[in-house]
């Protein structure tokens, strides 16, 4: 007589780069495909709530990534979303991610983006609080904040009010934003 067999358990793979996963309303599209430093970014948002956080990781068929991006068009003219709240492994906002969210009202950016995409918030007309804990930001494209409400306020850190105010000088904002 043989001896009985033990099914095998399939091997877990890791998602490959490109593959997207989509998680609650998120569709996120795989950077650096790594069991132990994957990196993601948001591709696609089906957003039915007004609220959205983006978080620092998400599991992906059990493996955590990074969410370090938040991809071209990610949110473009989404008209639910009214706060975004990014989060702190973020590095780039892609150009028009926020394009066009004309319920956009406040949005809070984590600790290490560096760069905020072209037209990122073009015409988010009720855009009145945008709050940003990095240090590291190095760039924000032309047209980042054409259109958004005439009296929004930016709250930077301290140590890099001048920086950031040369920065987002020109950026298609009124001079009344302050």
């Amino acid at each position: 007589p043989t001896k009985p067999t033990t099914p095998t358990k399939p091997k877990q793979v890791v998602p490959k780069k490109n593959t997207k996963a989509t998680i609650g309303y998120i569709t996120y599209k795989v950077t650096k495909s790594s069991a132990k430093s994957g990196t993601v970014e948001v591709y696609k948002v089906k957003a039915k709530k007004s609220k959205v956080t983006i978080p620092k990781t998400v599991k992906i068929k059990g493996y955590t990534f990074k969410v370090t991006s938040i991809g071209k068009n990610a949110f473009k003219k989404n008209k639910k979303v009214k706060t975004v709240v990014i989060g702190d492994y973020v590095k780039t906002i892609g150009s028009n991610a926020f394009y066009g969210c004309t319920k956009l009202k406040k949005v809070t950016i984590g600790k290490r983006v560096t760069t905020i995409g072209s037209k990122a918030f073009y015409k988010c007309t009720k855009l009145k609080s945008i709050t940003i804990y990095s240090t590291k930001l190095k760039k924000v494209g032309k047209y980042a904040l054409k259109g958004i409400y005439k009296k929004a306020v930016i709250e930077v850190p301290k140590k890099k009010y001048k920086a950031y105010k040369k920065l987002f000088k020109k950026k298609g904002q009124k001079s009344t934003v302050k």
